[in-house]
């Protein structure tokens, strides 16, 4: 029984690891080539309203 909770442990870190990595590694690209950013961050959302004001004028 102590073997399968060691499995599971170590399976479910690894998996959040790799999950991390991954998520990392598409931030980074999307960055790096110009992608939209957060309307949450302060330049976000001055990128997001000038852009609305491109659309609607």
């Amino acid at each position: 029984m102590d073997h399968a909770i060691a499995f599971l442990n170590f399976g479910t870190l690894g998996f959040f690891m790799v999950l991390a990595f991954v998520g990392a590694r598409v931030a980074e690209r999307r960055a790096r080539e110009g992608g939209p950013k957060s309307t949450l961050s302060r330049d976000g959302a001055a990128e997001y309203l000038a852009k609305a004001q491109r659309v609607n004028s």
